[in-house]
């Protein structure tokens, strides 16, 4: 897994690839992921999201799953806020989202 810095991770985001930067982090997840301090509604929805699905791809901002793609739902971000420096791992991950929806890589 590549160590990047959190600008070059907008890209691993946008294409759905393994990455570190930081705190900040993206991997593939076979089995429920960790929860991290997701609070109650959204760690039933990373539940959800995780059934029927082969796998997901999961952001995480320290330990903590922040956003979370699957081949049947897409991406979804959480809405739960915790520092502000998850608040702008959020904000990346919302522009790398579009992006990808954009087509720009």
């Amino acid at each position: 897994m590549p160590a990047l810095n959190q600008k070059d991770a907008e890209h691993y985001i946008a294409t759905r690839q393994e990455f570190k930067a930081s705190a900040l982090s993206g991997k593939f997840e076979q089995y429920r992921p960790q929860t991290g301090r997701l609070n109650v509604w959204e760690s039933d929805k990373l539940t959800e999201s995780r059934e029927g699905s082969e796998g997901m791809y999961v952001v995480y901002s320290y330990d903590t799953p922040i956003a979370w793609h699957t081949a049947t739902l897409g991406w979804y971000v959480v809405s739960q806020k915790f520092s502000v420096t998850t608040s702008k791992h959020q904000n990346l991950i919302k522009r790398a989202i579009a992006d990808s929806l954009q087509g720009v890589n």
